[in-house]
C-alpha cells in the first residue's frame, strides 16, 4: 500500500486542501488481496490504519483519497472494515475530508450508499473505458459517461459525488505493449508521421490510426468541455482530473467556470 504525496500541497493558494492518495496500486496494477487481507481483521485494520494516519499527520493533510480498485461484491466486508477505520484513523489527526474513489460501473463492490458512511464524498473513476489491455477505444466516451454518473447519481444524489475525468491518451501498438500518450506528444506523433489527428463523433474524441499499426484515442479540452458540461446537468459540481502533465494546456480555460 502507498501514500503519494501532494505535490503541491505546500504551495499556500491549496494548503487547506492539501490531499494525500491512499492506494493498493503499485507495480502496474491494483492489489485487492491485500486489501482482503486487512480487512479480514479489525485488529489489523485498525494497526494499519493508524500507520497511515500517522503518516498524514507528518504530511499535514487535511483531505485523503482513497483509492483501493479491483475488489468484488465478496469482499465489501472487508472493504468497509478497512476503509472505516482509516477514515476514523485519519480524521483523529486532522483530516476534513474522506474521499473514496469508486469504479464508475460496478455498484456491487463499491455501493456508494454503504461507502458514505465512513467517507464524505466518492468519486466515480470515469477513465478507462477503454486502458491498456483493451481492444482500443475511447477512454471517457460522453454516453458512457452519462450512463455511469447517472447511476451514481441516482444512488446517492449529486452533491456527495465528485467526477474524475481522464486528461491523458493512449497510443494502442501491434508489436508492443499499449502506452500512456499525453495530448503533446500525440500532436507531435501525428506530425511526425503525416498521420492525421481526427474527432471521432461518436465519442468526441481525438482519435488517429496509423498504416503502421498504432492507434491512438486521446483528451483534448473540446472533450473535458463536454464532460464537464453534461456533468454539471445531472447536479455535479465538483471535478478530479488525472493525470496532470499530460494534458492540453488549453484545458485549463475550464477551470474556475
Amino acid at each position: 500500500m502507498l501514500l503519494y504525496p501532494d505535490s503541491i500541497g505546500n504551495l499556500p493558494a491549496v494548503a487547506p486542501r492539501k490531499t494525500a492518495l491512499i492506494t493498493s496500486y503499485f507495480g502496474s496494477r491494483f492489489h485487492p488481496e491485500i486489501i482482503r487481507g486487512i480487512g479480514g481483521s479489525a485488529q489489523v485494520s485498525a494497526i494499519t490504519a493508524g500507520a497511515i494516519a500517522a503518516l498524514v499527520d507528518s504530511g499535514e493533510y487535511r483531505s485523503v483519497v482513497v483509492d483501493f480498485e479491483g475488489m468484488t461484491p465478496r469482499d465489501l466486508n472487508q472493504l468497509l472494515t478497512f476503509t472505516r477505520a482509516v477514515a476514523d484513523s485519519v480524521r483523529a489527526h486532522g483530516v476534513s475530508t474522506v474521499v473514496i474513489a469508486v469504479p464508475a460501473g460496478d455498484t456491487a463492490a463499491y455501493p456508494a450508499p454503504l461507502l458514505l458512511q465512513p467517507a464524505d464524498l466518492i468519486m466515480a473513476v470515469l477513465y478507462d473505458q477503454h486502458w491498456s489491455d483493451s481492444p482500443p477505444g475511447p477512454i471517457a466516451a460522453p454516453d458512457w459517461v452519462m450512463r455511469n454518473l447517472g447511476t451514481r447519481v441516482a444512488e446517492v444524489g449529486a452533491a456527495r459525488i465528485i467526477a474524475a475525468f481522464p486528461l491523458y491518451g493512449y497510443r494502442w501498438r501491434k508489436s508492443a505493449e499499449t502506452e500512456v500518450i499525453s495530448y503533446d506528444e500525440a500532436r507531435r506523433l501525428a506530425t511526425m508521421t503525416n498521420t492525421p489527428l481526427s474527432r471521432d463523433h461518436a465519442s468526441a474524441t481525438l482519435h488517429a490510426l496509423s498504416p503502421e499499426g498504432w492507434e491512438v484515442w486521446v483528451t483534448d479540452r473540446e472533450l473535458l468541455a463536454t464532460l464537464v458540461r453534461d456533468a454539471r446537468q445531472l447536479g455535479v459540481t465538483t471535478f478530479a482530473l488525472w493525470r496532470l502533465g499530460l494534458e492540453d494546456s488549453s484545458v485549463w480555460d475550464l477551470i474556475g467556470r
